[in-house]
Parts: structure tokens; sequence; C-alpha cells
């Protein structure tokens, strides 16, 4: 295989020049072509700016200061703008972390696929539209042809994600840079989209960059690893003598820190739900949206995004959400916390029917039911910062006697999930997505609530971060009696925190039962697929 990009001593700083944080320090690998080389770490090790840096994409706070980026021989360091613009998209394709901050929020995602595929392809009218749908279906997405015409707030989490991965892959780049692209998404439609860049590597002979903090994933699709930490590489090899036998004290901390269920047994945790009262009970739940056409905007149909769900939750006890993207998980969430008009259904917190409760005299329960939101870089606003967002709850409810007691509080918190006191005086974007959740997930602490609806908490957590707010929340259940409604798509977090699981197609629950029997030996045809598609280590996609 011949050399595609080769990455020397490559060196980022941001700040100023007198006392610079060093990002990335001395960097190098090469990526071939047909290889994909992947890039793992903690949040904020420098993976993403390493990434970044290759498309020059860096923000204005960065700087490189040393190295060569070498893009098929040539020095992409040394290009004007107008050069790399022409570059993006074509040469090298791109998938951001966070779609709902990368998509245009005023522009249909068919719009948004068609602009790659007009500045490079050249593409117009009917062989445009095809084209787009064709890509739209190739990343998993039902209805493509409808799905062109929506906007990125109709879509979920992993939909977006997936309309990235088709922008990326519009221009037929010879360089994929992938930066945590199936980390929004469920297992099912990761396998989905893995074999999807798989198969177009493989057509064109593209080269991966792959950047994730999912080690199984890491495996499906890897043919060399680099890990880094603190802006450096601790450790490089070919995938199978990684897996087998890592150096590095760091990388076998990561493997130390994936939850299983194996984990969660050596630590004790008993999988029996509590004999405890119920604090949550919901039942006949249904939430459908309606779908409005013509000059007159008439309803000609519904969808029904949360159709008859019953659950329960007791105290101090964990109750799992799995289930495709756009199964309704979050919608069913969003609609326990009163978020959402129900069509439909009763929500039954203690003895107190929320669906009832005017919006005033729901405010006040607020304090008691939160929620940690899927996507933490527009759950937060980005004019407060990081001490202010996380104290707003507190001062809405009155917590604490005063501003000196709640700053204290926040700095505890901050140290809680993993971040450090003066973290408080900065602003959201200047943390990496991974430290954006740990903050949610402190606001969300702040007043000190019953019961929490999880999003996807830990999706944007490298494992040993994820690790510790998993240990987090299950200190603070046995210690408080929270109890949690865990929505993921991760399997190994199911088996290491739940209770009881819930798993969702098309908006009903179509198993429900004890984590040990949800997960050992699944009824429903869906469980068996989805449980079949789980990415593990030592079993790659490829064999």
């Amino acid at each position: 295989m011949s050399i595609l990009l080769s990455v020397k001593n490559l060196g980022v700083h941001f700040g100023s020049a007198l006392d610079p944080v060093r990002a990335v320090d001395d960097v190098s690998f090469e990526v071939n072509r047909g290889e994909t080389v992947v890039l793992v770490g903690e949040s904020g090790s420098g993976k993403s700016v390493s990434a970044l840096s290759v498309a020059r994409l860096l923000p204005p706070t960065a700087r490189i200061v040393s190295g060569s980026v070498e893009l098929e021989g040539r020095e992409l360091l040394d290009l004007p703008e107008r050069e790399m613009r022409d570059i993006r998209g074509a040469e090298i394709g791109l998938v951001f972390q966070e779609p709902q901050a990368s998509l245009n929020p005023v522009m249909t995602v068919g719009a948004q696929i068609g602009e790659t595929l007009k500045r490079h392809k050249g593409l117009a009218g009917d062989a445009l539209k095809n084209r787009i749908v064709e890509l739209i279906d190739g990343v998993g997405i039902p209805d493509p042809q409808r799905r062109a015409r929506e906007y990125p707030h109709q879509l979920s989490g992993g939909m977006k994600q997936r309309i990235m991965t088709a922008i990326a892959l519009a221009g037929d780049p010879s360089l994929l840079i992938a930066d945590e692209p199936t980390t929004a998404l469920d297992v099912t439609i990761q396998a989905q989209v893995l074999d999807l860049i798989k198969a177009q590597q493989a057509r064109r002979e593209m080269g991966i960059l792959f950047i994730t903090h999912d080690l199984a994933v890491a495996y499906q699709i890897a043919d060399r690893i680099v890990v880094m930490k603190d802006g450096g590489i601790v450790e490089a090899g070919e995938r199978d003598g990684f897996y087998a036998n890592p150096q590095a004290d760091y990388s076998k901390q990561l493997f130390d820190a994936l939850p299983s269920w194996e984990k969660r047994l050596d630590e004790g945790y008993s999988t029996a739900e509590p004999d405890t009262a119920t604090i949550l009970n919901v039942d006949d739940l249904k939430i459908h949206f309606p779908i409005k056409k013509g000059v007159f905007r008439r309803t000609v149909g519904h969808v029904k995004a949360v159709d008859g769900v019953a659950l329960s939750l007791k105290e101090a006890s964990t109750l799992a959400i799995v289930g495709e993207s756009g199964s309704g998980k979050t919608t069913m969430g969003k609609g326990i916390l009163q978020l959402l008009p129900l069509t439909q259904g009763r929500v039954q917190y203690g003895d107190i029917e929320l669906t009832a409760l005017s919006r005033s005299q729901m405010r006040p329960h607020r304090s008691d039911l939160q929620i940690v939101f899927q996507d933490p870089f527009s759950s937060m606003n980005p004019r407060m910062m990081v001490g202010e967002i996380i104290e707003e709850g507190m001062v809405a409810q009155n917590i604490l006697a005063d501003s000196k007691e709640r700053d204290a509080r926040v700095r505890e918190l901050l140290h809680q999930v993993g971040l450090e006191a003066n973290h408080a005086y900065r602003y959201p974007h200047e943390f990496s997505g991974g430290q954006r959740q740990r903050i949610c997930i402190a606001r969300a602490l702040a007043v000190e609530p019953k019961v929490i609806v999880c999003d996807e908490p830990t999706s944007a957590l490298d494992v040993s971060v994820q690790a510790q707010i998993l240990r987090l929340l299950r200190e603070l259940q046995d210690r408080l009696g929270v109890s949690y409604v865990f929505v993921t798509h991760n399997i190994g977090v199911v088996a290491y925190i739940a209770h009881t699981v819930a798993v969702m197609y098309e908006g009903k629950v179509v198993e429900h039962g004890g984590v040990e029997q949800v997960l050992k030996d699944p009824q429903d045809p869906y469980t068996k697929k989805l449980l079949a598609a789980v990415p593990k280590i030592g079993a790659s996609r490829a064999a």
C-alpha cells in the first residue's frame, strides 16, 4: 500500500505564545491507501485537534507551530485557503463529532448533501436529486425522499450523524476523517454505518482516519491503532497485536475501564431490581406528531413517535431504554418529564399525577425530575460560563442559602464529574465534547433530583471518563436513592448499570424485563437482532 497521508512532528498550541497550551505535541503517523488508522484516547487528548489540523479547520485560537501534513505528497500546511476549499469535501471528507452543531438549521438535509455534490461533482437537476436520495438511503435512513426535505431539528441524534456521514461520502474522497461518527448511533445502525464506510473504502481504496473512544468499534474497523494522551502518542501498532498485548500503562487502563457484565459482577453490583416503592409509573403513553401537507397545512396523518408505552421505575433503580435511533426513546423520556405535550396517557410520580399539572404547577417538581440531554453543546447557553450554567437550576429552585454556598456546590460537582474548579469560569466552547457532557451531568445533579432521565449521557465520553461517570451515578444511587431512566445504545453500559431493560421499536416497547433475562435470553426477534449487532473485541465485522 502507498502512503496517502503523512503527518510528521505535528505541534499545535492554543493560547498565547508566552504561555501556550500544547494540545498536540510532536505527533507523527501515516495513513496508507485502503487503510484505517484509529486514534483512541481520552477526551482532550488531542485526537480531534490532530484530525482538524490535517483539514486546516482549527479554530482561530489554535496555531500549528511545527510539523508537516502531506496528502499524496502535497504539503497541505503551505496551501492557500482557496486551494484547501477545493480539497475539503472532494479529496478529504469529514464527519464531525456533533452533528447538531455542524448541520445548518435553516437548510434541508437534502440541500446540505447537495452542496457537496454541486460543488465537487457538478451534479444538477434529476441527477442531483437521485444521488441525494441514494446517499440518504445508503446510510440507513428510511423513506429517504421525505427525509431529504426535512430540516435537522426534525431528525433524531442518530439520524443527524448519518446525514453527516452521507455529506462526507458525497464527494467520493480519497481520505475520510471520521470524528466519533458512530457516537450517537444505536448498535444496528452503527454496524450499518461501519459496513458502509468499509464498502466505500474498498471501492475507492480510501484511507480513513477514524477517531473513537469505543475500543470495540475501533476493533471492528481498524488496521492500526494510535493511542493518544495529553497531546502525544503513547502507543501505536497493528490492531491484533495491540488488542492481544497492549504495552502502555494507559492502554491497559482503557481496557480495564470498559463496562461489562463481568465487571459488574466483579464489583459486586447486584443485577436484581431493588425491593423498593415505585417512584414513577407510565401508563399508555402516546406522543404523536401531525404530518401537515398542502398550502393550508392540513393534517393528513401522524408520526407515532411513542405509541402506547407502559413502564414503571422503582426507587434507587435503573431502567435502561434501548432501541434504534428514531424508535422513540428520547421522545418518551421528554414526555415523561412533561417537556413535550402528550397525545394520551398518564405519568405518575409518587402520588402526583404529572399529566394533570399545569406548567406553573409542574415547576416545583422540576428539581425532583431532571434530564441529561444527548447533545451537550446545544443544551447549554454558549453565553454563560460553566459555573453559571450549573448554578442556574439551584437559583431557580431556591436551593442553598446564598451564592457563596452555591459556588462551593458548583466546585464540588465539577470535581465529582472529573473536572477542575477553575473550569467554572470558562465557556462551553472551550471544552471538548466529553467535557461538555460532564458539565451537563453536573448541572442535573446540582438540584439533587430523585429521578434523572439520562439521554445517552456517556455516548460522548471516552471509556475511562465513562467509567468515572457510571461509578458516580451508582454511588449517587446508593447514597441518595436516585432513580435513572437510562437511554443508551451501548449494551455494555446496560449490562453494567441497569436493573431492568425496555427495548423500543417504532414507538412501542417490544420487550421488557430484568437485565439478565433480556440480555442473556431475549425473546423478541428485534431484541435478538439488536444484541447480535453489538460490536465485540475479538470479532471483526470483516471476519
